[in-house]
């Protein structure tokens, strides 16, 4: 189970990373199921499950848009598998809404029956 575990949370991840470079999301949508129990950062700090979880991630990465927003350089500090999920620890700089970005993320991406059931993000400034 772990292997398909890795398999679908690196395809997550990696998703993630090129919505952040080319602003297409779709990709990343479509590894979630209908329900998600999600935990985003600002500016939509919070905790959300089942379909809200979903429209909330949906709605919460769109406005990440090719131009404004970008990831210069990232880099994988550490990737943890147990059980079900999968803990990515790194680093990230870029440019979020015309403004320097620099953060380390904590994201766990929980997989379930072939498809993303929750993603957690948490970060912090790296400067």
């Amino acid at each position: 189970m772990s292997d398909d575990v890795r398999v679908i949370a690196n395809a997550a991840y990696d998703a993630l990373i090129q919505g952040f470079q080319t602003g297409a999301w779709e990709s990343f949508f479509d590894l979630f199921d209908d329900e998600v129990d999600v935990i985003l950062p600002a500016p939509q700090t919070g905790h959300f499950t089942g379909t809200e979880g979903r429209e909330k991630l949906v709605g919460f990465f769109s406005v990440f848009a090719p131009g404004a927003s970008r990831f210069d350089k990232v880099e994988v500090i550490s990737q943890t598998v147990a059980e079900d999920r999968v803990v990515f620890e790194d680093w990230a700089r870029g440019v979020f809404f015309n403004e320097p970005y620099a953060a380390r993320h904590c994201i766990h991406i929980m997989v379930r029956n072939g498809k993303v059931v929750g993603f957690h993000e948490y970060n912090r400034p790296l400067d």
